[in-house]
């Protein structure tokens, strides 16, 4: 990968000019009711050419993951126009400050990686964009192992382009993952009340609300998780009484986890770096969308949330659906390696490889604390009884098929990895 890094300058427009730049005089109401003359505005302004015109546009909303319920909602708009035959359609995004913000002032600056942005609108902590229509022309399913190292060099470059900027970031309003702010425990029961009035927010220790930073909230979802999970006795094959007692350890005392993370620079993460985010085309573009998610931290957390999600797919048929890989294209060494010298090449003299790869057991461990543990309470809301929960695990996947816990079948082998690497990393720390 040929590619050079410069921060937030191309053609001479810096950050802050692109912060004060003209709104854009088409209403978004106009737009959202389909009306031909606003979207035939929008399309000059788009291709820079008046010789369009937008004679129909027709929604088709779009579907989203079972498994992500909170996915803004996204729509395709197909544009009938005057003397084509072929309609051109784009992507029509409802968002978060965050998401909006970035392909307003970033992602010009990413062109060859990000959906080209072809209007934004923003009130208070909503946003309503529109993007390019990327096709997805080759499936995470069929990768192959040279497509995978450049999802890699991609995810690398992002991360050196905003390399040691977490000051411009913050004055984008981007939050910190980690930071530095320190929760006291009124603040926790006011933002989390839910989990100390039903579930387990007292056993968050002030030590660790100390050093958690922003993470406090977080850590007390995966404390909720962690109770649902004792009360049950484990998950027999996947979480035993080992695995509990190492996630009882790190939020009791977060510190040899999240020490190692703060001693790296910061940059601009995306969040849920997940393949499914993921467009490759037949011209060997790779874009990476959904930006909702992004944050301030150490790049490595980004990396280990590829990694850890690399086995876990959505396949969008008639509706999405959870696979697990089979076969790996790739190992999870090659896929660091890869990582590692891209970002050395990228950055010069800035990065350090051996300082990040030892942090990824740290990164390993944050990932199943902030990810499983409170996807573990939100799945048990409707907790089954320890036997009930017993049957369950004798129950092959056939049997499992006719029942509530059908989609067991496909975690368990997948989260069985995803533990067993926890406990290694865990150990490391």
């Amino acid at each position: 990968m040929v590619r050079s890094v410069a921060w937030l300058v191309r053609g001479g427009i810096t950050l802050y000019n692109l912060m004060n730049m003209s709104k854009s005089q088409i209403d978004v109401a106009q737009l959202q009711r389909r009306d031909p003359s606003a979207w035939t505005a929008l399309l000059r302004q788009v291709l820079q050419t008046d010789d369009v015109v937008v004679t129909a546009v027709s929604a088709e909303p779009l579907p989203t993951s079972l498994y992500q319920a909170k996915i803004p909602h996204l729509v395709r708009y197909t544009l009938a126009l005057r003397g084509h035959s072929d309609p051109i359609t784009c992507i029509a995004k409802r968002t978060n400050r965050r998401e909006t913000i970035f392909y307003r002032q970033l992602a010009p600056h990413l062109p060859q990686i990000t959906p080209r942005c072809w209007f934004s609108y923003l009130d208070e902590e909503q946003g309503w964009i529109i993007l390019d229509d990327i096709p997805r022309h080759h499936l995470p399913t069929n990768w192959s192992a040279e497509q995978v190292e450049t999802v890699i060099q991609e995810m690398a470059f992002i991360h050196a382009t905003f390399w040691n900027r977490e000051e411009e970031l913050a004055e984008l309003g981007f939050p910190y993952f980690i930071g530095n702010k320190v929760y006291s425990l009124k603040e926790l029961r006011e933002e989390q009340a839910i989990y100390f009035e039903q579930g387990p927010g007292a056993i968050i220790s002030s030590h660790a609300l100390q050093h958690a930073g922003n993470l406090a909230p977080l850590l007390v979802q995966a404390a909720n998780g962690l109770t649902v999970l004792q009360e049950l006795g484990g998950w027999p094959g996947i979480i035993t009484e080992t695995h509990l007692q190492a996630l009882s350890d790190l939020l009791d005392d977060p510190l040899p986890m999240i020490a190692p993370l703060r001693e790296l620079p910061l940059t601009l993460l995306h969040g849920d770096p997940h393949s499914r985010h993921w467009q490759l085309t037949l011209f060997n573009e790779f874009y990476l969308t959904d930006w909702h998610k992004l944050s301030i931290g150490p790049s490595v957390l980004d990396l280990v949330n590829f990694l850890e999600q690399f086995d876990l797919l959505f396949v969008n048929n008639e509706e999405w659906q959870l696979v697990v890989r089979e076969e790996r294209p790739i190992t999870d060494e090659t896929m660091i390696d890869t990582y590692l010298l891209a970002l050395s090449g990228l950055l010069p003299g800035e990065f350090n490889a051996r300082l990040v790869r030892q942090a990824i057991p740290a990164a390993q461990c944050l990932y199943v604390l902030t990810g499983w543990m409170s996807a573990f309470a939100n799945w048990f809301a409707q907790k089954p009884s320890k036997i009930t929960w017993q049957k369950v695990n004798k129950m092959n996947d056939e049997e499992l098929k006719g029942t509530v816990f059908r989609p067991l079948v496909a975690f368990r082998p997948y989260l069985n990895g995803v533990f067993n690497r926890f406990l290694q990393a865990y150990r490391k720390l």
